[in-house]
């Protein structure tokens, strides 16, 4: 990941967190992600069968025409991203989406379609939290070609979207005041988490035990509401819990 990559994340992570206005942290998004070559974002929940996408949408940053045209023929239910979403707690590009297996008739509409609004190549977020899968974050643009680390710093961005999104919407903000605060202990190794070091790392430069370290990052994401390393860093980052 380019050093430019890596302050964009942390420059979207630290401006949002200060914004209350949907409109606002669209903007930083749309300008973060142009970063890394995408050119459009969608950020919402997942319907049931038979149900319409547009109630769970949380935030789009797709053409109009496009989203206008996705939600009036119901493509969510054809799309092979939100099929891949279904089926993965990974992040994901579009092509293994669809390279996974032979796409139905309709499934490669959508994808046509798609690249009509300049969304050629993608990268898809699933949002998970403690009841499942529960929202989807995806990126669209003409090429993309990301490392690694790209994808980890995307994976973060899109974690932290949504959550100030949601913030926002379900006005959760005097829940977050309710939350218990992360010990010295937890509060340490959930950096250490940030810097990207494995749980033995961690513990080589604490002095801890690999199980202890374990033990301190599962409580600290108990604490956040969060089921992974990622979110755990997102979270603790938005809650103020780490800077």
């Amino acid at each position: 990941m380019s050093h430019s990559n890596t302050e964009a994340m942390f420059r979207f992570v630290d401006c949002v967190q200060h914004l209350e206005d949907q409109e606002a942290i669209a903007n930083e998004l749309f300008k973060t992600v142009q970063v890394f070559g995408f050119s459009s974002f969608g950020i919402s929940g997942l319907p049931q069968p038979g149900e319409s996408i547009e109630p769970y949408f949380l935030l789009s940053g797709w053409n109009p025409e496009w989203f206008s045209r996705y939600i009036s023929r119901d493509y969510v239910h054809v799309d092979p991203i939100i099929a891949r979403t279904h089926q993965s707690d990974e992040p994901f590009t579009w092509d293994e989406a669809c390279r996974d297996k032979p796409l139905s008739r309709k499934s490669k509409q959508v994808m046509n379609e798609a690249t009509e609004f300049g969304m050629h190549k993608g990268f898809t977020v699933p949002i998970y939290s403690h009841d499942g899968l529960s929202a989807v974050v995806t990126f669209g643009g003409e090429r993309i070609e990301l490392q690694d680390r790209d994808r980890g710093a995307l994976h973060m961005i899109a974690i932290y979207a949504h959550s100030q999104i949601k913030r926002l919407l379900v006005k959760t903000n005097a829940l977050d005041g309710c939350r218990a605060p992360l010990s010295s202990r937890e509060r340490e190794c959930v950096l250490w988490c940030a810097e990207g070091k494995t749980n033995w790392e961690i513990g080589r430069i604490t002095g801890l035990a690999e199980k202890t370290v374990e033990a301190y990052l599962r409580n600290a994401c108990l604490k956040v509401g969060a089921i992974n390393r990622a979110q755990l860093v997102a979270e603790s980052i938005r809650q103020r819990q780490i800077t």
